[in-house]
C-alpha cells in the first residue's frame, strides 16, 4: 500500500529546465556591446581630456594671452611746496602744556585746545636750564606727571583733609594739616585756550604756516617738529595748530615738455609719496610759462584730506596727466624678426603667424601696439616658437 500511493504521488510531477550557468550567445553579445561602448566613451574623454590639457599646457608653456583694450596711465615726476591755510596758536606766556587735543582731530570753533599751567622766569629757568645751571628734567616729569594724575582724580577728592600725594597722585586720607605741595605752587595760573576757528588739529609746526597759497620753490626742509604735552615753552613760541583741510595747495615747478601740456589741462590726479595708496584730483589754480627759464609754473588745489599731509611742506609725486586708450600687450611678446621688423607671433588657427606692430607707449610691463586686434592670441614666449609652426 505504501509503495502503491509513493508512485502515485510522483506522476503528478513535471521536470522543470535548470538556471545553471551555460554558455549563452545572447549574453555575450550583450556584455560586448556594452564593452564596445564603455571603450568609446573612455576614448572620447581621453580624446577630450586630450586637447583641453594639451591646449592648456601649450598655453602656459607660451603664455599665450588676448590682446586687450585697456589704457595706459601717462605720468611725470615732479617736486613741489604743499601751503595750507592754518592758525598757529602761541603762548601768552611762559608755562608748561599739559594737555592738548589730539592730532588728527577736526574741532568746531569754540572748543577747548589747550590746558597752560603758566610758570614765573624763575621757575622756567631752573625747570629749562640756563646759562648757570642746568635743566631740573626730573622736577620737570614730576610737575608734569602730578598735574596728569591731578586732572582724573580731582573729582574724587571730596573728603575734608583729603589732598593728592606729591609724586605719586594718590589722595592721601586723613585730618592732617593741609600744606601746600611744592608741585600745586609751581604753577601761578591754569589756563584753557579755545580756538575761534574750526579745523584740523595738528601739533606739527615748521615755521612755514605764515605762507598760504602759490610758492614755488626748489626745496624747503623746514625744521618742523612736533609739540607734546609736558613741553616747556616760552611766551609767543607756538602751542598748537588749526589747519583748514578743506582746501591745501601743491606749488610746482616743471621743463616746458611736458609741462606746456599739462598746464593746458583743468585737472590733473597725484599719487603722494608720503601717501602712496590714495590718488587725489587736483584743480589747476593758476599757472605761469616762463620761456626765458625754460619752466612752466603751476599751482594746484586739493579738496581731500590725506593722511600725514598736515607734517609734510616739500613733497614728492607722480602726476598722472591723460590716458590713451588702445590695444594693450605684454612687452615681453615684442621681438625684431630677421628682416629686421619690430612684431609679434599670435596663434591663428593653430598655427604660429607674424604680425608687425608699432608700439605707442610702454609703462612697466606693458605695451600699447598698433596693428593688432582685440582678442588676437598673442605668443608671450617667441623664443619658443617658429613662423609657420603647427601648435596643434
Amino acid at each position: 500500500m505504501t509503495k502503491k500511493s509513493t508512485k502515485a504521488k510522483r506522476k503528478g510531477f513535471k521536470v522543470l529546465p535548470g538556471e545553471s550557468k551555460r554558455f549563452s550567445f545572447q549574453n555575450l553579445k550583450q556584455a560586448a556591446v556594452f564593452y564596445v561602448l564603455l571603450l568609446l566613451a573612455l576614448v572620447i574623454i581621453v580624446q577630450l581630456g586630450y586637447h583641453w590639457l594639451g591646449d592648456q599646457y601649450l598655453a602656459w608653456r607660451l603664455q599665450i594671452t588676448e590682446a586687450e583694450l585697456g589704457y595706459i596711465q601717462r605720468d611725470t615726476h615732479v617736486r613741489g611746496l604743499i601751503t595750507r591755510s592754518e592758525e598757529v596758536i602761541t603762548a601768552p606766556t611762559d608755562g608748561m602744556i599739559l594737555a592738548m587735543t589730539p592730532s588728527g582731530k577736526r574741532i568746531a570753533a569754540g572748543k577747548e585746545l589747550v590746558t597752560f599751567g603758566v610758570l614765573t622766569p624763575d621757575e622756567m629757568d631752573n625747570l629749562r636750564g640756563s646759562d648757570e645751571q642746568e635743566p631740573d628734567e626730573d622736577l620737570r616729569e614730576q610737575l608734569f606727571n602730578y598735574w596728569q594724575v591731578l586732572f582724573q582724580s580731582e573729582n574724587d577728592v571730596d573728603e575734608p583733609g583729603a589732598e593728592l600725594d606729591e609724586l605719586t597722585g594718590e589722595i592721601i586720607e586723613g585730618e592732617a594739616e593741609q600744606e601746600s605741595l611744592p608741585a600745586r605752587e609751581s604753577f601761578t595760573e591754569i589756563m584753557v585756550l579755545h580756538t575761534e576757528t574750526a579745523g584740523f588739529v595738528s601739533h606739527y609746526v615748521d615755521g612755514w604756516e605764515h605762507y598760504e597759497g602759490p610758492l614755488y620753490l626748489e626745496t624747503a626742509e623746514p625744521a618742523g617738529h612736533n609739540i607734546s604735552e609736558g613741553d616747556l615753552v616760552e611766551a609767543g613760541e607756538p602751542l598748537i595748530k588749526i589747519v583748514d583741510n578743506w582746501e591745501w595747495y601743491y606749488s610746482i615747478k616743471m621743463p616746458l615738455h611736458p609741462g606746456r601740456t599739462i598746464s593746458e589741462l583743468s585737472s590733473v590726479e597725484f599719487a603722494f609719496d608720503f601717501a602712496p595708496d590714495q590718488i587725489v584730483t587736483a584743480s589747476r589754480e593758476q599757472y605761469e610759462i616762463d620761456e626765458d627759464e625754460q619752466e612752466v609754473r603751476i599751482t594746484y588745489v586739493i579738496d581731500k584730506q590725506l593722511s600725514g599731509f598736515d607734517q609734510v611742506r616739500y613733497a614728492e609725486a607722480s602726476l598722472l596727466y591723460s590716458r590713451d586708450h588702445g590695444i594693450i600687450i605684454p612687452a615681453d611678446a615684442l621681438f625684431e624678426s630677421e628682416k629686421g621688423k619690430l612684431g609679434v607671433y599670435i596663434n591663428q588657427g593653430g598655427r604660429v603667424v607674424f604680425q608687425p606692430v608699432t608700439v605707442i607707449r610702454q609703462q612697466d610691463d606693458r605695451v600699447m601696439v598698433e596693428g593688432l586686434t582685440q582678442y588676437s592670441l598673442v605668443i608671450t614666449r617667441p623664443d619658443l616658437v617658429e613662423e609657420g609652426q603647427r601648435l596643434n
